[in-house]
């Protein structure tokens, strides 16, 4: 065993050779699959996982958004509307043809849109901050040349903003809440223009009034945002007057509204940034929309791929007498997975990165335990089948082609996931999979599901169907 280890290209050859019946049987194996196979199985036994730059899933960051940017994500978008065009099946079905003409027509709104003189405010806050008060004065006070229209959000309710929302105003009526917090912090991140209103502030003493005010300059400043106090409706007040004939009269008034900060910091809003802004967010919605449906034919084609691989390594490993060259097969097919999904996502990779994504996921399978987990599993559904579960490798064969396919689903949930970035973030970190991919196994490891594959997996081993025949006494 020791001396077959230090020959690889040995190592490849007897791999191969014992998948070989396998890859006649599904015939529509091209040549490049079985090329790759002896390269990845001569080079694998020495690899070891790489470390990867960190995969980046936080929230997107604030853009300064222009012309040219909104110009360019909107370009990108008719780029993927073509690819998605160019990967549909002609002649496409009249809902396809419905959907693709909408996103086309949405994309050209955007781009009209740009010149644009109206402006949309949306005011967002807990019930009784002073929401209503507050667009009833800024409808009367605000002074724009944009035609302004004014939409109120509760944090009662499920806060889902209109995309068109080019500026919004947080109102809050002391320091923020918790779920306050996430909110503006939800907002922010997703692109909306938001500013921070500390309204009501005639109801606190100065001093609670300031320090509730520094707070809010805090908060505001860990957001990226401004934050302004204001009054909109301030309480009656009670005021004394003195009569000519020296009667003291006790009257309620009701102060004006305190709103000069407030109306300063919108008077030197940027209308045309705050529309760019919205256009740029609208714009990464649609690109989403489309990497969607994008995302939704290529899984319809990744899944023969899948299934086409998971069959091929349970060939490989009943076939196979030795552990070793069942792990440097399924190395060697995990590989080719990685580089066969990859181009199909629009993400091509090096042969390196393959062999990299294919370590990576054995590794993973290996430390999260699934190999003995599924080797369990299996042996109690095939125990049902008392003849194949006792013809030699069917165990092995049906085991490989279930962690063939776990680990298919993975990668084609990655390259969503990765596709829905922009470019610029995307990294291949296939060693960060382990949670997806132990969610997926536990997913597909339900009784029924179990079962009918498990059936379906002995169907494409053809010598399982029949137990060895005794030996013969001499």
């Amino acid at each position: 065993m020791e001396t077959i280890l230090k020959r690889p290209i040995l190592v490849g050859g007897l791999g191969l050779a014992g998948s070989l019946w396998v890859l006649d049987a599904v015939n529509h194996v091209d040549g490049s699959l079985a090329l790759g196979a002896i390269a990845l199985a001569s080079g694998l036994w020495w690899f070891k996982a790489r470390q990867q730059p960190q995969l980046n899933l936080g929230l997107p960051q604030q853009v300064q958004a222009d012309r040219t940017t909104v110009e360019q994500a909107l370009a990108r978008v008719n780029a993927l509307l073509a690819a998605l065009r160019s990967e549909l099946p002609e002649p496409l079905d009249g809902e396809t043809a419905q959907q693709l003409a909408q996103l086309q027509q949405r994309r050209d709104d955007v781009l009209e849109q740009l010149d644009r003189d109206t402006l949309a405010v949306t005011l967002v806050g807990n019930k009784g901050v002073g929401k209503t008060a507050l667009h009833e004065h800024l409808s009367e006070a605000w002074s724009t040349d944009a035609d302004l229209s004014f939409t109120e959000v509760s944090l009662a309710d499920d806060v889902a903003l209109a995309i068109d929302s080019d500026l919004v105003v947080f109102v809050a009526a002391g320091d923020l809440t918790a779920s306050e917090q996430q909110t503006l912090q939800a907002l922010t991140a997703d692109g909306f223009s938001s500013l921070l209103v500390f309204n009501k502030q005639d109801q606190l003493v100065p001093t609670d009034r300031a320090l509730v005010m520094d707070r809010m300059l805090s908060r505001a400043e860990a957001f990226g945002i401004e934050a302004v106090s204001a009054a909109a409706s301030p309480k009656p007040i009670k005021v004394r007057r003195h009569l000519a004939s020296g009667e003291v009269q006790e009257v309620m008034e009701e102060p004006a509204p305190q709103t000069e900060q407030l109306l300063s910091q919108l008077d030197g809003l940027n209308l045309e940034t705050l529309r760019l802004a919205t256009a740029l967010r609208q714009a990464s919605a649609l690109r989403l929309s489309v990497v969607a449906l994008v995302n939704a034919q290529r899984r319809q084609k990744a899944m023969p791929m899948i299934e086409q691989m998971q069959w091929v390594a349970a060939g490989t490993a009943f076939a196979n007498p030795l552990a070793t060259l069942d792990l440097l097969a399924a190395a060697a097919i995990n590989a080719q997975l990685v580089m066969d999904l990859g181009k199909l996502y629009g993400q091509p990779m090096t042969m390196a990165q393959a062999k990299a994504g294919a370590g990576a996921i054995a590794k993973l399978t290996v430390q999260l335990g699934l190999v003995e987990l599924s080797t369990q599993l299996l042996g109690a559904v095939l125990k049902t089948h008392a003849s194949t579960y006792l013809a030699g490798g069917a165990l092995q064969g049906v085991s490989a082609a279930y962690l063939t396919r776990v680990a298919g689903l993975t990668l084609v949930e990655f390259f969503e996931e990765q596709s829905l970035l922009p470019e610029a973030d995307r990294e291949l970190r296939f060693d960060a999979l382990g949670d997806r991919l132990k969610a997926l196994f536990q997913t597909v490891k339900q009784g029924t599901v179990l079962q009918s594959f498990a059936s379906q997996a002995l169907s494409h081993l053809p010598a399982a169907a029949t137990p060895p025949a005794p030996a013969q006494v001499a």
